[in-house]
């Protein structure tokens, strides 16, 4: 059967309750045949502007002490993820098009900025479908993704 590629846990939750749903993913994969999911820690919101700026690198350290595989964060937060956890998978969410809607995202970015600041993958939802037409907002995001790395 299918699998998960990614499944995501809060840092906010600490060390103990990360490492936990780190051992409890590679557990239940052994035990269903499947390849062991990547944990990915949701550092601070992307629709939460309140948080100090320590946070979100506290936060990075956690999840490498915890054994994560990777950062949910804000394209503002890459450069700390750089510089404290370099190994590990960059996922950013809060995609919105230049000049587009950023509803709740306090801290959104264009997925040509996400991508120039280091982000490995993209999490892309309602620029899409709560798009006038979705397929073009898909094609114009695709677009930008493209012409930045081939910069």
């Amino acid at each position: 059967g299918m699998g998960a590629t990614y499944l995501t846990l809060h840092a906010h939750g600490g060390v103990d309750m990360m490492r936990a749903g780190v051992e409890g993913l590679a557990e239940g994969a052994a035990n269903a045949g499947q390849t062991t999911p990547q944990a990915l820690a949701v550092t601070v919101l992307t629709s939460d502007n309140t948080a100090p700026a320590h946070v979100a690198p506290a936060r990075m350290r956690l999840a490498m002490e915890a054994g994560c595989g990777g950062l949910v964060l804000a394209a503002a937060d890459l450069h700390d993820a750089f510089t404290l956890a370099p190994r590990m998978t960059r996922v950013v969410p809060g995609i919105r098009l230049a000049g587009g809607d950023s509803h709740d995202q306090a801290r959104a970015s264009t997925p040509g900025e996400a991508i120039a600041a280091g982000a490995d993958l993209l999490v892309v939802g309602r620029a899409v479908t709560q798009a006038d037409d979705p397929e073009a907002a898909a094609a114009t995001i695709a677009d930008e993704v493209g012409r930045t790395l081939a910069k």
